[in-house]
């Protein structure tokens, strides 16, 4: 699955739900890459290059569909952890009464990690 594919394929999953965390992964996976193995490029774009990309969003949520969220989420990063150098770790908190539900995102491309 290239790239672009699968950008493609996450954001029509996630992007009406969790918006930042799209937008995120489509920094990671287009701009960054897995990277290059090619020597002096930019900061970030080295194969071997620790690099992380922090988020966090605030969603409203119906009362019962804060699980088909996380599912989705949870989903998303499986198929990006099984075709890219990316991994995701997310920490949600439970929807309140009022379905505000905090997530932060972090995103990282580091060899030595995984």
């Amino acid at each position: 699955m290239t790239p672009f594919e699968l950008v493609n394929t996450i954001n029509k999953e996630i992007s009406t739900y969790t918006p930042k965390l799209s937008a995120a992964v489509n920094k990671a996976l287009l701009y960054y890459g897995d990277g290059s193995a090619l020597v002096g490029v930019g900061h970030g774009k080295n194969e071997n290059d620790e690099i992380s990309i922090n988020e966090h969003e605030s969603i409203i949520v119906k009362p019962d569909e804060s699980p088909l969220v996380m599912l989705k989420i949870m989903q998303a990063a499986d198929l990006m952890e099984s075709h890219s150098a990316w991994k995701l770790i997310v920490d949600a908190k439970p929807a309140d009464r009022n379905g505000r539900m905090e997530l932060r995102y972090t995103l990282i491309r580091n060899k030595s990690l995984f």
